[in-house]
C-alpha cells in the first residue's frame, strides 16, 4: 500500500467535505469511510506515538498526518493540535479509531 506522510502544519482548513493542504490533494472523509455500512470511522488515530498521527485511507492509499513540530513547548502544542484535529472531525459527524 502506498504510504504520504503530511505534517499537520501543512493543513489549510477542515470542513464536513474533508481537509485541504497547501501542498498536497485534499483528504475527502466520504472516500475514508472504512468501517461496515452505515459507520462515520474515517481514521485511525494514536497520540501516544511519537510522533502522534491520525492515518487516512482515501481509496487504497495511507495518509499519515503527522504531529510533529520542534522546539519550545512543542510537545504540548503538538498534543493541542492533535486534539483539535480530532474534535473538528468530530464536530462533523465523523468518529476515528483509537490506537493509544
Amino acid at each position: 500500500m502506498k504510504m504520504e506522510v503530511l505534517k499537520y502544519t501543512d493543513i489549510i482548513s477542515v470542513t464536513s467535505e474533508g481537509i485541504t493542504f497547501a501542498n498536497h490533494n485534499p483528504i475527502i472523509f466520504s472516500e475514508c469511510i472504512r468501517e461496515k455500512k452505515g459507520s462515520r470511522c474515517i481514521a485511525e488515530r494514536n497520540i501516544d506515538a511519537s510522533p502522534a498521527y491520525f492515518d487516512f485511507y482515501p481509496l487504497g492509499i495511507l495518509i499519515r498526518i503527522v504531529f510533529d513540530k520542534r522546539g519550545l513547548f512543542s510537545a504540548s502544542r503538538n498534543r493541542k493540535a492533535f486534539l483539535r484535529l480530532q474534535k473538528m472531525i468530530l464536530s462533523y459527524g465523523y468518529t476515528t479509531y483509537d490506537l493509544s
